[in-house]
């Protein structure tokens, strides 16, 4: 650490370039690293969903969801599985160890539950692979399509084919349902007494209406240099004409649907109702795809919203509006981490004025804080993290260690000043001094996060961020009190006689040498306190022993009662 001393103090301005450096990077990556609430969940996890519309909870659970587990369960480096089923549906979550190749692992989870398709009940839909995010399942916020003059249906309809494809166009967002509104569908309603007079059943009515309402590719047709596109689609477009499907073709038993019922255009059952302002209304839930920032989602979803309304069908009458934002709960988070971060700072500004009487001194220990904070956001941009709540809660508890190494560096350099060195040497020798302990502390440091760095499972996805916060943060001011520090304090500082010279004239210098005097006297009375212990030996080491025995004494019932409840008190 000497050679970057010295080399620091012979090429001050390069330090300065250097530090601008800092400056630039950190401002660039702070404006390209995400920000959200919740660290990225980088552990694979593939969800695996399966519909059977109408097949009760119970035998989705059987049928579906224990056959899938079984097969999806067969992937490699797999650490646990979850599953839900519900009515209609089956939910199934792979997550997968650390290590595994997250491509790899949907690729797998794709293939078998693929080969598990024969052996579901017939009917069922091909299994939805996909990757899964836990941090996502919350929506980012909520999209409500509200309207004084169309019906639920056809705010449905609105939601469902166009407001829908329009919002999965912006970077980053989800929208997978709609919520609220009336389902629209055609009905046939029959008369059973009709149907049993022409001997008709249910299967002979359904089977009529599939064959007779159909699409199917026809091809072309050329006449002459004219080549024509056939279009054979005979689906109905105008219900009533429903009735014209024919059930029995034969002479004198034709019959049509219009003879024992009545096609209707109606809708499902509703099961869910959404009320905007006491109207019933449809809202969509806009989640963030793996990796994207919420508060860039709401942001461009907002800034796309008035573009959307005028695209979508009956536009002046129906708006979007945002009822839910979850990013304001992220802004706030990190707005409260922010000024804590600040006051920090503050304090420790004003710890280092007062004890240090020096505003040169000052502003070069606080010049550490946002250069260690910006090198700290290159490093979570070199290794893919993002600004949340646990980086920043990082950042925030480096702020009293980082600035460590800068005032022990400069107390150092002022004791150094004191004893009459000139400017450039006590430089050195204030820096060059401390190095290797504060090299150790700051290990020591580094082996406490260790532990969190290292936690496996959810706790890594949810600390180990924190922990790389801290270490970078840490691991720029160790290099910054080697040659910031040092640099600055030779190119900025004077010696104490040019200092007494100059400033012992004022009031403020005088207030300050008799809280300095006061300083000292406390530190007179700390050492002959040491000088004490020192000579009495085996009697401190015996009075502190005896404390501990008595605070465990005292804990004994706190610690039986609750952590061992079980266990009788006369085991302590």
């Amino acid at each position: 650490m000497n050679g970057l001393i010295r080399a620091s103090l012979r090429n001050p301005y390069a330090v300065i370039v250097a530090m601008f450096t800092i400056l630039v990077m950190g401002g660039l990556a702070l404006y390209a690293l995400p920000v959200d609430i919740l660290p990225i969940f980088r552990a694979p996890a593939v969800q695996v969903l399966t519909f059977y519309s109408g097949m009760p909870a119970v035998s989705v659970e059987k049928d579906i969801t224990n056959r899938l587990e079984r097969w999806t369960g067969q992937a490699n480096n797999m650490s646990r599985q979850e599953s839900r089923s519900i009515v209609g549906a089956s939910i199934i979550r792979n997550y997968f160890q650390g290590n595994a190749d997250p491509n790899g692992a949907l690729g797998q989870v794709m293939s078998l539950s693929t080969g598990a398709l024969p052996f579901l009940p017939p009917g069922t839909l091909p299994p939805v692979v996909l990757p899964f995010d836990p941090t996502a399942t919350v929506p980012a916020c909520i999209v409500a399509l509200d309207s004084k003059t169309q019906n639920e249906s056809t705010l449905y309809d609105v939601g469902r084919y166009e407001v829908r494809n329009m919002v999965m166009a912006i970077p980053g967002a989800v929208a997978p349902v709609v919520f609220g509104g009336k389902v629209r569908t055609v009905l046939a309603y029959l008369d059973r007494q009709k149907m049993q007079a022409r001997h008709l059943s249910l299967t002979d009515v359904m089977d009529a209406i599939d064959n007779y309402n159909l699409f199917m590719p026809t091809g072309d047709a050329k006449f002459g240099d004219l080549d024509f596109a056939i279009d054979s689609n005979s689906m109905y477009n105008i219900i009533s004409e429903m009735k014209g499907i024919p059930l029995r073709v034969g002479p004198g038993t034709a019959m049509f649907l219009g003879d024992i019922g009545k096609p209707t255009d109606t809708n499902f059952i509703q099961t869910n109702v959404v009320r905007v302002n006491g109207r019933r209304q449809v809202y969509i839930p806009i989640f963030r795809q793996l990796g994207s920032s919420t508060l860039t989602v709401v942001d461009s979803l907002k800034e796309e919203a008035p573009g959307i309304e005028q695209k979508v069908t009956h536009s002046p009458e129906i708006n979007l509006r945002v009822v839910m934002d979850q990013s304001i709960y992220v802004r706030q988070s990190i707005k409260a981490l922010v000024q804590e971060g600040l006051l920090g700072a503050i304090l420790c500004s004003l710890v280092i004025v007062v004890f240090l009487g020096q505003l040169r001194m000052t502003a070069i220990a606080i010049c550490t804080i946002p250069l260690s904070v910006l090198g700290a956001l290159i490093g979570l941009y070199a290794t893919g993290n993002t600004v949340n709540v646990m980086t920043l809660a990082g950042l925030a508890l480096a702020i009293g260690p980082l600035v460590d190494s800068a005032i022990i560096c400069l107390e150092n350099t002022h004791r150094h000043l004191a004893l009459g060195d000139n400017v450039r040497q006590a430089a050195f020798l204030g820096a060059s001094e401390v190095a290797m302990p504060e090299l150790v502390s700051s290990l020591c440091t580094f082996l406490v996060l260790a532990p969190l760095a290292l936690m496996p499972g959810m706790g890594a996805f949810l600390f180990r961020p924190m922990a790389l916060a801290v270490a970078f943060a840490m691991i720029i001011a160790y290099v910054l009190s080697r040659s910031f520090v040092p640099s600055m304090s030779a190119l900025l500082l004077k010696s104490h006689s040019e200092e007494e010279h100059v400033h012992r004239r004022g009031p403020i210098a005088r207030a300050f040498a008799a809280w300095e005097a006061l300083i000292d006297r406390s530190i007179a009375l700390y050492v002959r306190g040491l000088d004490f212990v020192l000579r009495n030996r085996r009697a401190t080491v015996a009075v502190a022993v005896s404390l501990l025995i008595l605070s465990l004494g005292l804990l004994g019932p706190v610690i039986r009662r609750d952590f061992f409840p079980e266990v009788d008190a006369g085991a302590f």
